[in-house]
């Protein structure tokens, strides 16, 4: 008897660990896209996993982050899930200095209520962009976004944005890609 009873809450005990850690898995799992997908879609080499980004110019603001010495590719983070994720993706280019002509639209930046709150501090417009989306594999818009970083909270950030419309065009690469895409 007491060596059913003891089979039984170990059966019990196993199958409610094994529950919790499913449970854990459904909410914490992130897809990746694979990188051999990801550098035959945008027809580029040696490229490195940079990770999550958040942005607005694909289905969906989770995107995620590849690069190589000229470009950043970013990518739908649910590319393998199908069609209506795939053959989409922007690549930023690297970026140049900011001229005398560039200072209509690093003055509407500075400006934009968003970024004149109390908790950003150190807002810095650092260089300009070409921007260029793809959908189906073709060209669907191209633009500039300016490179900013900021301060939040004790870390640093780093933000592509359009002057135009900031809450709408923008790529945010966090603490993370403030380090990483700095001297980008």
């Amino acid at each position: 008897m007491k060596k059913r009873l003891f089979i039984f809450f170990s059966s019990l005990i196993a199958l409610l660990i094994m529950g919790y850690f499913i449970i854990l898995f459904m909410f914490y799992y992130e897809p990746t896209p694979s990188k051999h997908n990801v550098e035959e879609m945008v027809s580029a080499k040696d490229l490195t996993d940079f990770g999550e980004v958040e942005g607005s110019y694909l289905r969906t603001p989770k995107n995620y982050g590849f690069y190589n010495k000229d470009s950043i590719y970013i990518v739908e983070q649910y590319l393998e899930k199908g069609e209506e994720y795939d053959k989409q993706y922007v690549i930023i280019e690297e970026g140049l200095e900011l001229t005398d002509d560039d200072s209509q639209a690093i003055n509407q930046i500075l400006a934009k209520d968003e970024l004149q709150t109390d908790y950003l501090s150190n807002l810095k417009v650092i260089s300009k962009h070409r921007m260029t989306v793809y959908k189906n594999n073709e060209k669907v818009e191209e633009s500039w976004l300016f490179k900013i970083t900021y301060k939040y909270d004790e870390d640093y950030f780093l933000t592509f944005l359009l002057p135009e419309n900031i809450e709408e065009g923008k790529f945010n690469f966090f603490a993370e890609g403030y380090e990483q895409f700095l001297q980008f």
